[in-house]
């Protein structure tokens, strides 16, 4: 997996999460149970962003 492709998943995933967090802070959730999902949704991406930024480090350890 080329390291271009893992920059741009992580910037797509980073532009994400920041849309969701700012809709948070303009009061866009419904309810509770809206706002408990988009901040689960936060997390997961977080998540997914941490999983890409440790496979980044191992392809570039490989290489040396």
């Amino acid at each position: 997996m080329s390291k271009d492709v893992l920059k741009y998943l992580s910037e797509q995933i980073q532009k994400e999460r920041l849309r969701i967090i700012e809709d948070l802070g303009d009061g866009k959730a419904k309810d509770l149970a809206e706002y408990k999902y988009s901040a689960g949704v936060v997390r997961g991406l977080l998540m997914a962003n941490n999983l890409i930024a440790e496979t980044a480090e191992r392809l570039e350890n490989s290489d040396e």
